[in-house]
């Protein structure tokens, strides 16, 4: 323990002093320009990536999607420092000056919470529709991230570029939405402990919304909501939407709902109208206007069977 103790504190104090400000959760920050970046969270090193600072990212953490756990030792050429998140030694290994988290349980208590890091001279950034009280409008914390990480990154054009493509291709899914009656959807995010999914707080009911659909349990004000079978069989959904996920992916669902003596009488399992996405594709980022195309044109697809 000694040994980890004096070896943390040499990294400490080879670390940089704090320079740029900028403003994240409602509280003002500050960062040098990131040489070094550590995502802890999937999308979060997607948004990086994304960005178009990809030699920067020196270490991401916590892969969500099935496919993505498929690539445990790299994630598109950068290295994978931990299954889940990294413990504290681990993370300063790295020599980070930046830490991104899309989670706000990505950065935990002492030397790796947010207060610790800045301490410590590490900047760190929470995407926006993850901090505390934020508001409902998730694709304007998306414009929000964009606009702050690409000012950080330096590079403010292309993340004009990925908030313009996220827009036309909102505009486009809008355009696809179908007249009348919205579909009823019932989001399923995990089987593991109950059927989970999302209230009216969570960003698929806005992101259902968008598309011209309907969450199940959008009056239930609340992000999270577990469900019984026989609760989601009296909402009897038009449309089931499956997270494929590290930790419960959509094969396992679909094999639960075909197979359940209650699961398997909802009319979207008999007439398998049932969708698989990525999990990350189910949060606010940076690609949610191509992600809610996609959704688009799938629903189409289902309603004209």
């Amino acid at each position: 323990m000694r040994s980890i103790l004096v070896a943390l504190g040499a990294l400490l104090c080879s670390l940089p002093v704090l320079a740029d400000s900028y403003r994240n959760c409602s509280e003002q920050w500050n960062a040098v320009k990131p040489l070094r970046i550590v995502a802890l969270n999937q999308h979060a090193a997607d948004i990086v990536l994304a960005l178009g600072a990809g030699p920067a990212l020196v270490g991401v953490a916590y892969l969500d999607d099935n496919a993505a756990g498929q690539r445990p030792s790299e994630y598109f050429g950068v290295p994978v420092i931990a299954r889940q998140y990294p413990a504290s030694e681990v993370l300063y290994a790295a020599k980070p000056d930046l830490v991104i988290g899309g989670f706000a349980s990505a950065f935990g208590d002492g030397v790796t919470s947010r207060l610790g890091l800045a301490r410590n001279g590490v900047g760190s950034y929470l995407l926006e529709s993850a901090c505390n009280g934020h508001s409902l409008d998730y694709f304007a914390h998306v414009r929000n991230d964009l606009l702050t990480l690409g000012k950080l990154l330096h590079q403010q054009q292309k993340a004009q570029a990925l908030i313009d493509s996220m827009e036309t291709d909102l505009a486009s899914a809008r355009a696809l939405a179908r007249t009348g009656q919205p579909l009823s959807v019932f989001y399923l995010d995990s089987e593991v402990k109950g059927l989970d999914s999302e209230g009216r707080r969570g960003f698929v009911t806005t992101l259902l919304a968008a598309v011209g659909a309907r969450n199940v349990f959008a009056d239930i004000n609340l992000y999270r909501v577990t469900v019984n079978s026989e609760t989601l069989l009296a909402s009897d959904p038009d449309v089931i939407l499956l997270a494929d996920a590290e930790w419960s992916p959509a094969m396992r669902k679909r094999y639960l709902l075909t197979h359940d003596p209650v699961l398997s009488q909802l009319r979207a399992v008999r007439e398998n109208r049932m969708i698989d996405i990525p999990f990350t594709h189910l949060l606010p980022t940076f690609n949610s206007g191509r992600v809610a195309l996609e959704l688009a044109r799938q629903l189409n697809a289902l309603n004209k069977k």
